[in-house]
């Protein structure tokens, strides 16, 4: 069983010594905006440096996606030869929009909402 022990409502002379040396003076105004302008500085510079990778991973992205989307079509193209011959002529009209970045965007935008659905997305 779990017992619950009373605090004591004294002072200790050693903790109030303690409290009573830590006391400090409160910074100066000038160098408290010192500080704050260097904190909004680094700020900034963080911000812009998210940015400048947004940008570089942007371009990257833009850069390889021709070459991606065309290995992507040609994977595609090939099993789309084998699930032909086994379902038949059935999947030809959508073959164009598997192989479309839109179709792409499109299948990434389902694969993302499986993934809330399913919760596989929450923090734990």
């Amino acid at each position: 069983m779990l017992t619950v022990t009373r605090m004591a409502n004294e002072l200790d002379d050693r903790l109030l010594d303690l409290f009573s040396e830590a006391r400090e003076t409160l910074p100066s105004a000038e160098f408290m905006q010192t500080f704050l302008a260097r904190m909004e500085r680094a700020r900034r510079v963080q911000s812009m440096r998210r940015m400048a990778l947004i940008a570089v991973l942007g371009v990257l992205a833009a850069w390889i996606m021709p070459s991606v989307l065309a290995s992507t079509a040609s994977a595609v193209q090939a099993v789309q030869h084998v699930v032909v011959d086994a379902v038949g002529e059935q999947s030809q009209p959508y073959a164009a929009l598997i192989i479309s970045p839109a179709g792409w965007a499109v299948s990434m935008l389902i694969g993302f909402l499986v993934l809330l659905r399913t919760g596989a997305l929450r923090r734990r």
